[in-house]
């Protein structure tokens, strides 16, 4: 299920890594390598935002991304990667909300 800002043409959002804590500085020298921006995501307080495994989030801005299947096996094969939040597999069914709190079935 996903809101109509969720399908674009061209993929210009910072993408969500989820990283091991310990791995912060090299993940983000990683990123930096590829030609990203790597902002650790934090709460209003300024804290690290911790995932229900304990492990953080880098939010990471690579510009308009062409080939997003070629930049997620980059950023998977980093060490102290454990996913990112591009998905290349296509789902059996799409549930695509619309504003009149009804739904199209793709």
């Amino acid at each position: 299920m996903a809101d109509k800002t969720k399908f674009v043409k061209n993929f210009t959002r910072t993408i969500p890594v989820e990283i091991h804590p310990l791995a912060r500085n090299s993940v983000t020298n990683s990123i930096t390598r590829m030609g990203g921006k790597a902002k650790i995501r934090t709460l209003d307080r300024g804290y690290p935002f911790f995932t229900e495994n304990g492990n953080i989030i880098l939010d990471c801005d690579f510009g308009t991304i062409k080939n997003p299947r070629v930049l997620t096996q980059k950023i998977k094969q980093t060490a102290g990667v454990l996913e990112s939040g591009i998905f290349l597999r296509k789902p059996d069914v799409i549930y695509k909300a619309q504003n009149n709190g009804k739904f199209n079935i793709l």
